[in-house]
């Protein structure tokens, strides 16, 4: 089965070509660290089987966060801290959109509006959450950005995870939310609109916002959430570290096209979709983010300026309960085996680096030439 290396190696100088001159660093880069991830190119180490004598590259990943190949270590760290911080009550889980003709405005001034929208969420939560006539206090709030559809269309919205209820500071007092309401979606989806509106008004020039955004509901979507602490982390996981195209959606490719699999949500079926080879690059390539930006924000009592107050809070409520504070998770090691005859007796003989020579191999690898830069100082999104 392919994968998306396979795709930017095969399609990736043609973008190039294409959009030369047109394209971000940050998808320069993207282009380059995939199409060399787990290849020659970045290093590895040569083992050597004791058994059978076979003699195995095991070659290093990327690391790139648009990569799905190299998301899953990272992953499993994530889970692992984030354990230490779980409150034992029920959780919420958020998704704020906004209206369609915001797409393009947002996609051509990523940096300015992706964070505002971003603080646009979390801040509204906050703001309506210290309504006293719903929970009065202080809530703690996980935002994550997604910026694509099923389809790898422009979508930018934001997942966030909430724990079911408020901290009222005065009284010392933990206002727990009904468990299945948390706060009215149609009063939030207001307060979001507003406050993005006024970022949005205060960024870009008043020209390219589109006209009639006051006249649309704003879309907020808000259900609870699976229960106990170990599912809310691997649930919370999954949206913090999933890219836009997995490598198990794509099924083939084959004369110059890729086919991928997509949810169609109208139907709730999975289908089929067929793209020229830079076409879906093309499409891929529009949810890399900004380099150095932070796609996952802290809001309330999750803020690193709250950390003292949220763990004092969050030592009475675990006491309180009754319960264990869930321990340390424990994690399967991965072991290297022999892909010839499975033997774990593997030696290591060899390390290259990057950008080193590797030691003498029977079938020498030939990558296309793919080039990335450092820099994200580039103004033009690749069209």
């Amino acid at each position: 089965m392919a994968s998306l290396a396979d795709i930017v190696r095969e399609f990736g100088p043609a973008y190039q070509d294409q959009f030369k001159g047109g394209i971000l660093p940050s998808h320069e880069k993207a282009l380059c660290d995939i199409g060399q991830c787990h290849t020659e190119a970045l290093g590895g180490h040569l083992y050597h089987c004791e058994e059978c004598g076979h003699e195995h590259y095991q070659y290093h990943s990327c690391r790139n966060r648009a990569c799905p190949s190299c998301q899953g270590e990272a992953r499993e760290n994530w889970v692992d801290a984030r354990l230490k911080d779980i409150l034992p009550c029920p959780y919420f889980h958020l998704v704020f959109t906004v209206p369609e003709e915001l797409n393009w405005v947002i996609r051509s001034n990523q940096k300015l509006l992706l964070k505002a929208l971003m603080q646009a969420a979390g801040m509204s939560l906050l703001k309506l959450a210290l309504d006293p006539k719903l929970l009065g206090g202080k809530i703690g709030a996980l935002a994550i950005l997604h910026t694509w559809g099923s389809t790898l269309g422009y979508h930018p919205h934001v997942h966030c995870l909430v724990p079911g209820g408020a901290y009222l500071k005065d009284t010392r007092i933990w206002q727990a939310s009904n468990d299945s309401f948390f706060l009215p979606v149609k009063a939030l989806s207001l307060v979001f609109r507003g406050m993005f509106l006024e970022a949005l008004s205060g960024l870009i020039p008043y020209s390219e916002i589109p006209v009639g955004l006051y006249n649309h509901d704003w879309v907020v979507f808000c259900k609870a959430t699976v229960q106990g602490p170990e599912k809310v982390i691997e649930y919370l996981s999954r949206y913090i570290y999933r890219t836009a195209i997995s490598n198990g959606r794509i099924r083939k490719v084959e004369n110059g096209l890729v086919t991928f699999e997509y949810k169609d949500y109208h139907d709730g079926k999975k289908k089929l979709m067929t793209l020229p080879g830079v076409e879906f690059l093309r499409r891929f390539l529009q949810h890399v983010l900004p380099s150095g930006f932070h796609r996952v924000r802290y809001f309330g009592l999750f803020s690193p300026a709250c950390k003292a107050e949220f763990r004092s809070l969050q030592t009475a409520l675990w006491n309180r309960s009754g319960r264990l504070f869930p321990e340390k998770r424990a994690r399967v090691e991965k072991v290297l085996v022999c892909p010839r005859c499975q033997s774990q007796k593997l030696r290591l003989v060899g390390v290259f680096r990057r950008g080193t020579r590797a030691p003498p191999r029977s079938k020498p690898m030939v990558l296309p030439a793919l080039t990335g830069k450092n820099s994200n100082a580039g103004v033009h999104a690749s069209i």
